[in-house]
């Protein structure tokens, strides 16, 4: 229920928003003051330049608009003076579209700032560019492309901050990366990154307006992430520690966080009383400085707190509230779910499938807006792939180009000179007797690899046909232990029934066994030739393949990215045992306990994907000892005329995939 915070640092300042509000402990008018007068005093226009674009981003953390933009305007007069500076401005005004609502433009004007702050090798530029970065990840969060802003802020924004030596600056990204984690119910990850922050922030000693501030916000978020590990006793001292200091500055709106992790810490000690009175202080401060986003947050803490006690008015009550207030399409979804909850709870039935048929057409809603983003990824990661390809081969074509073109002087000049020396005719004599040698050995070579490649499909037509040859006999089989057997035990389980209902002493034990039976049989039945494949298709049996293979001890994710499959049956089969097989290799030899299984289909390839956290092992030592399961899946795959490609690693875990060309 955490809402993902919009975090937008300026320079020398961590400023952190939550629906545009920024975290202040508002000390901040000496400072801005004393940067003020050295403006006033310097004859240097660099000086001047650069210390207005401070003022100015100082000014917008206190949300004074006009001055902001009055010495945005005086620094930008003097700023195509000098190089640096004029690059730097780039950083400085891309805020402008951001106060105007234009959060693209945002984004296009800090593109700008990373690139013409790119070519500087200095501690200022290194600074900017990392809160450049982090703006630009914030912006990838806020379109929910979580993995690009983990990316940019661990593969750019940090490396770069660090070069800087501005261990706020430092903080602040850990910090950053902390809270997506935190979000995300991450909290073993999220704890190693607050770790880091705490560790930067507590080095920094020098002077800056923010510093307090971002100890304190790194201590509240800290605190959180412990809460919900129940390391409780730790989290207890940090929020004595953020209260001995947060108490002189009763206006800031760190308040408002603070109270809510105060009332996460007393709900886990199932001390709602005290955990009620905390959240009410929270709504209090977040209201005095009009934060929705922490209200809410912390209204859906109090909803979980009545809902405990059984107090089901006021967490309806407040549910409702949240619903009607929550303009977050995710959290309204969920906040339905959970009312449908509540009246199923009262015992008012009809309400209770109202809300939840609301929340299921809501939740489809948005699954498949999420699938129709991951198409459009799909396509440009292919689109970019194809380019990619043609430039290398244009590349290769211009090598080729140049190489041909110096053989042809090179061979001019030779046969010039061959003119004129006899010894020269005899050595290019020499030369074409050997090119014929090669010639030969080449011809050789090429009758050997058609006769490899004969073999090789001699080898796939005998493999198809016992491949085709297996299924019938597993349909066979089936159907008779299905028809035949089946039916028997079930008819003799009544009769047992029957006998039960007559005669009490029947044995227990006979019954458990001839239950036992019965589902064992199903179970060799569906595994030799599935139901759901032959009646519901290929995405449902393999949802069912993965359901069965779950066990307390694995997790096995299942996705099926493909619209309107049509594929014929013999390849749904073929591919349904090839998962099969990967699944059986995962769960039996590498001993994962995470498997991914993915299908997807772009125009007429059908792709299949199935990665794991297992032992993995050498791909080579496996194929040279003929691994029979890997055997069984490589002519599964020739014999649908597909690529399988393994990558794999001792303790690194196993990747495997497979395109099959759908004709």
């Amino acid at each position: 229920m955490r809402v993902v915070i919009l975090v937008i640092f300026l320079f020398l300042h961590g400023i952190k928003g939550n629906c545009q509000k920024i975290y202040s402990l508002d000390e901040n008018r000496a400072y801005i003051d004393s940067i003020a007068s050295i403006i006033k005093s310097t004859s240097s226009d660099s000086i001047k330049c650069l210390y207005s674009y401070k003022v100015a981003l100082l000014h917008l953390k206190a949300q004074n608009i006009q001055e902001y933009k009055d010495y945005l305007h005086k620094a930008n007069t003097l700023k195509n003076k000098f190089p640096f500076l004029k690059d730097v401005a780039f950083y400085y005004n891309a805020y402008e579209p951001y106060l105007k609502g234009d959060i693209d433009g945002f984004e296009r004007e800090l593109g700008k700032a990373n690139l013409a702050l790119k070519k500087y090798a200095n501690v200022e530029a290194y600074r900017l560019r990392s809160i450049t970065l982090q703006n630009i990840g914030i912006l990838y969060q806020m379109k929910n492309k979580e993995a690009a802003f983990m990316d940019i802020l661990v593969n750019e924004a940090i490396p770069v901050a660090k070069k800087s030596g501005d261990n706020e600056v430092i903080c602040n990204l850990y910090k950053g990366i902390g809270n997506v984690l935190l979000n995300t119910n991450q909290f073993e990850k999220a704890e190693e990154y607050l770790k880091q922050a705490m560790h930067y922030i507590e080095k920094e000693n020098k002077e800056s307006p923010t510093l307090l501030e971002s100890k304190l916000d790194t201590n509240i978020i800290y605190a959180e992430i412990l809460v919900e590990l129940n390391k409780l006793n730790e989290a207890k001292q940090k929020l004595d520690k953020i209260y001995s200091l947060l108490k002189n500055y009763p206006n800031s709106n760190l308040n408002g966080s603070y109270y809510y992790v105060e009332g996460l810490y007393y709900s886990k000690l199932k001390d709602y009383k005290k955990a009620l009175k905390s959240f009410d202080l929270g709504i209090i401060k977040q209201s005095e400085v009009q934060n929705t986003n922490g209200i809410n947050r912390i209204k859906f803490r109090q909803y979980q707190v009545y809902f405990e006690l059984k107090e089901y008015t006021k967490a309806r009550d407040i549910l409702e509230y949240l619903i009607e207030n929550n303009p977050q399409i995710i959290d309204k979804k969920n906040n339905y779910n959970e009312l449908a909850k509540v009246y199923e709870a009262i015992g008012d039935s009809k309400k209770a499938y109202f809300y939840a048929k609301k929340y299921t057409i809501l939740n489809d809603s948005l699954n498949k807006s999420m699938f129709q983003e991951q198409i459009l990824e799909m396509e440009a990661k292919f689109n970019k792939f194809e380019n990619e390809n043609k430039i290398k081969l244009l590349e290769f074509q211009k090598e080729k180009v140049e190489i041909i073109a110096k053989n042809n002087r090179f061979r001019s000049f030779i046969f010039g000179v061959l003119s004129v020396i006899l010894l020269a005719a005899v050595a290019l004599l020499w030369k074409l007797n050997s090119n014929q040698k090669k010639l030969n050995k080449q011809k050789e070579l090429n009758y050997k690899q058609e006769l490899a490649v004969f073999e090789n499909q001699q080898k796939l037509n005998v493999a198809k046909a016992l491949l085709e040859g297996e299924e019938v006999e597993r349909k066979r089989i089936a159907r008779d232990l299905h028809d035949g057997l089946g039916s028997m035990l079930s008819r003799l389980k009544m009769y047992f029934n029957k006998l039960k209902q007559e005669n009490n002493k029947v044995s227990e034990e006979i019954n458990s066994l001839l239950d036992s039976s019965i589902k064992e049989l199903r179970g060799v039945s569906q595994n030799l030739m599935p139901e759901a494949l032959l009646k519901l298709g290929l995405e449902e049996a393999l949802r069912d393949l993965c359901f069965a293979s779950k066990t307390p001890e694995n997790k096995i994710e299942f996705q099926f990215l493909a619209q309107n499959l049509n594929l014929p049956k013999n390849k749904e089969i073929a591919i349904y045992r090839i998962i099969q097989e990967l699944l059986n290799n995962a769960l039996k030899y590498a001993k994962a306990t995470e498997i991914l299984v993915s299908c997807s289909e772009n125009k007429n390839v059908f792709y299949i994907t199935v990665e794991d956290n297992g032992i993995g092992f050498k791909v080579d030592e496996v194929e040279n000892k003929d691994h029979m399961g890997l055997k069984n899946i490589s002519y599964r795959v020739a014999f649908l005329e597909g690529k399988l490609e393994i990558d794999s690693h001792p303790n690194k875990g196993t990747s495997i995939y497979i395109e099959i060309i759908n004709k």
